[in-house]
């Protein structure tokens, strides 16, 4: 059948889908999935195109422009998924099919030729290597240009020996050179796509491994999976198990039987950090399974062609962060998220998606099982588990030789921010640490903040040194000696003295990573110390090689940001200290209690993984609050409890749905002019009719996280300027939604759909089920 229309989702924020003719020379090329480019406006854009209509309302139709790599084609689920992502997080569906693409595939940005001859054979045969990127393709491919089978009167000994030489002189030269001897029949050309292992030095050992006998709530929990794996069907599992308790023996073993059964496991992950150790783990337990790897760390060219091994079948294990799950993985069984608590899993940039909630809605597509597992699972989680949506699968104690370490408070006063740094390590934590260097132990102290100091401010004026572009204090990175902005990257060199009065006296306040190591040489000059944050490394070859020195005792103090909190093994660290535990949890953020309990709990378990206990020292300025003392003392479920009641009684998640809705502008006057039209259409629709409710002829995916409709109607709140109030030199205000179900804020942002479009000067942007208030 000759298909004349397509119907395109082109990559535009918008929610509707746009017709095409399809020209003559590309009818039968294209079909349902494939990627496109089409003009759109003035320019053009890039599209997938996800059917064929048999007419269009369209008087004139654009004809579209090319087939884009014939390759890289959406499946059917791939398209269904995609497209309830987009009509959940309200985006467009052409912006979340190009999100689920590499970014090289997305870019086509070309690179430099480069050349080399890497053979010559016999004097007769050759071969030169140029690497490139297919304009076309949109991925790096290898050139390998060799001498074409001849006849053997015109091979090249044949010929004069000055062609020869010829040749191998314009092998080294230009591509007019090379296509000039590909024209006269000297070379052919092939292309093949660059496959390299980006965690090829991460191979498991040769020696077998050791089976780890199993503890009783370990196989309880591995059978449980197993048998849902045998029957089939969708079936979500939330594994609890306190730190160093085994979870990952446990996905080991349930992605043994879906590999055993011929199908395909992928494993999600909140932190690039985790990603070196969790792929020798899991290279190690399931040795003949081809693993692939997808995150944001790996360079274009690796990022490339690990999905496209991914995509035609090679790799049985797909391990990868947040957009890991748009991966093209065929006949997938199983997938596992770990540490499914983390805010990290959420997109806070268009298409803003939760990883956790997008697996658990494709494990619900393709009928098959979905393990979250966590030491501190979300509070959403353990409200599902309650509920019934989930199944609870528990591991109350260690798989280690070792109970959980103990944990000790240690009140912080004003000395904790001297100047020089002398204050950061209380009496108590030195201690422990000089005993650690003596008995050759490591030591893991926690800071999230990165840097030298977090801001600085003059002793005359008060004068603070704020971001030109930001409503934020800048910070100061001591060795580079710049102030830099962590939200939009902006810096300038240190300064000597005040810009306001010109007064010498500016002190360096806070404290950053930066600042901790200098100090910890000062009180340890014979201490190994390595630093570990965003600053200190910035590619995946560096992180690797950094935890892997650590792990193999090579520092005695690993300080680190988030990128050392969780899921790390190291078996000679006995001690942790953290040495601020309330840096979050004074934020304007409903989640900043349940986030500094998960927090403390998480660094916590670093310690006393190996043969030795474990010690854990937590300095903080509020011992008495009750996410402190719930999480040095293990209560998990008296904390639930609180938290539950406060959110209860306020109507925040998981009692109550959320919808921000952020608007920004470089005008002010326009931007609350628009904020309040914005905020007023919500309340006219917020009373206009109830909650969206799928019917008959809804073709909309069926939202399968809501809640049932139902509770007190949507609530709205605002406009009010955001915590942050200018990032970029845009002022941004927000407004909030609150409602007791998902299906009341859809069906209220339906009805308010032509009221949130953006206006010119002023951008306007939806979350739903926002992970920050900031």
């Amino acid at each position: 059948m000759v298909r004349s229309i397509a119907e395109v989702a082109v990559n535009v924020p918008l929610s509707r889908s746009f017709h095409y003719e399809v020209p003559g020379k590309l009818k039968g090329q294209i079909e349902r999935g494939h990627r496109v480019l089409v003009p759109f406006g003035p320019r053009l854009a890039t599209g997938v195109c996800v059917g064929f209509p048999d007419e269009s309302s369209v008087p004139r139709l654009k004809p579209i422009r090319d087939l884009l790599h014939p390759d890289c084609r959406f499946d059917e689920h791939l398209l269904e998924l995609t497209r309830w992502v987009a009509s959940y997080y309200r985006s467009g569906w052409g912006e979340v099919l190009e999100a689920a693409l590499p970014p090289a595939i997305r870019a086509g940005k070309a690179e430099r030729v480069r050349r080399e001859i890497i053979a010559l054979r016999d004097a007769d045969a050759m071969r030169v290597e140029a690497r490139r990127l297919d304009t076309r393709a949109r991925t790096q491919a290898r050139v390998l240009r060799h001498l074409a089978d001849l006849p053997d009167a015109d091979r090249p000994d044949s010929r004069p020996r000055t062609d020869r030489r010829a040749l191998l002189r314009a092998c080294q030269a230009s591509t007019a050179s090379l296509r000039r001897l590909e024209r006269d029949g000297w070379i052919e050309e092939e292309s093949v796509l660059d496959r390299r292992d980006p965690y090829a030095e991460e191979a498991p050992t040769t020696d077998p491994r050791e089976e780890p006998t199993l503890t009783r709530h370990q196989d309880l929990a591995v059978a449980t999976i197993s048998e849902a794996i045998t029957a089939g069907g969708f079936q979500t599992f939330l594994l609890h198990g306190v730190t160093g308790s085994g979870k990952t023996e446990v996905y080991l073993r349930a992605l043994r039987r879906v590999l055993a059964a011929g199908r395909r496991g992928l494993v999600l992950l909140p932190e690039i950090s985790l990603t070196p150790q969790t792929v020798k783990r899991f290279r190690e337990g399931l040795p003949d399974s081809p693993t692939a790897i997808l995150h944001s760390m790996l360079s274009p060219t690796e990022r490339t062609g690990q999905w496209k091994t991914i995509q035609e079948g090679k790799a049985k294990l797909v391990i990868g962060a947040r957009s890991a799950i748009f991966a093209p993985i065929p006949d997938l069984g199983l997938i596992v998220v770990d540490e499914e608590h983390e805010s990290t899993y959420k997109q806070e940039s268009a298409p803003r998606y939760h990883a956790r909630d997008v697996a658990v809605m494709r494990s619900s597509l393709l009928g098959i099982p979905i393990v979250l597992g966590s030491a501190t699972p979300s509070l959403e989680s353990i409200d599902n588990a309650r509920g019934g949506k989930y199944r609870l699968l528990e591991l109350p104690t260690r798989a280690t030789p070792h109970d959980l370490p103990h944990t000790t408070v240690v009140p912080l006063d004003g000395a904790f921010y001297r100047p020089d740094g002398s204050g950061l390590i209380s009496d108590r934590l030195d201690r422990l640490i000089r005993r650690q260097i003596q008995d050759g132990q490591q030591t893991l102290l926690y800071l999230n903040r990165r840097g030298f100091s977090t801001y600085l401010h003059c002793l005359q004026c008060g004068y603070v040194f704020k971001c030109e572009h930001c409503d934020v204090s800048m910070t100061l990175h001591q060795r580079a000696r710049v102030l830099r902005c962590h939200y939009c990257g902006h810096s300038r060199p240190q300064p000597e003295s005040c810009p306001d009065c010109g007064s010498p006296r500016v002190r360096r306040s806070g404290v950053g990573t930066e600042k901790v190591v200098t100090e910890l040489a000062r009180r340890y000059p014979t201490a190994r110390v390595l630093r570990l944050d965003r600053d200190s490394v910035t590619t995946h070859r560096a992180l690797r090689e950094a935890l892997g020195a650590f792990t193999r005792g090579e520092y005695d103090i690993l300080v680190g940001t988030q990128m050392v909190a969780k899921g790390h093994d190291f078996p000679l660290v006995s001690l942790v200290g953290i040495l601020l535990a309330d840096s979050g949890l004074h934020f304007p953020d409903f989640r900043a209690a349940e986030r500094t309990y998960q927090l403390i709990t998480q660094v916590s378990g670093r310690a006393g993984r190996g043969k030795r206990s474990g010690r854990v020292i937590v300095q903080t300025f509020s011992p008495e609050h009750y996410a402190i003392r719930h999480a040095v003392n293990g209560k998990f479920d008296a904390l639930c409890e609180r938290e539950l009641d406060c959110r209860r009684a306020l109507g925040y998640p998981p009692c109550g749905r959320l919808a921000k809705i952020l608007l920004t502008a470089t005008d002010e006057a326009k931007l609350t002019g628009e904020a309040e039209r914005v905020a007023s259409a919500l309340r006219r629709s917020a009373g206009a009719t109830p909650s969206r409710a799928p019917d008959d002829d809804d073709d909309r995916p069926v939202d399968l996280l809501a809640k049932p409709g139902g509770g007190p109607g949507p609530r709205v709140l605002g406009p009010a300027p955001a915590p942050i109030a200018r990032i970029q030199d845009r002022l941004r205000m927000q407004i909030l939604v609150k409602s007791g179900s998902t299906a009341q804020i859809q069906g209220l942002l339906d009805r308010a759909g032509t009221a949130l479009r953006p206006r010119k000067g002023v951008d306007v942007s939806i979350d739903v089920d926002p992970q920050t208030m900031l």
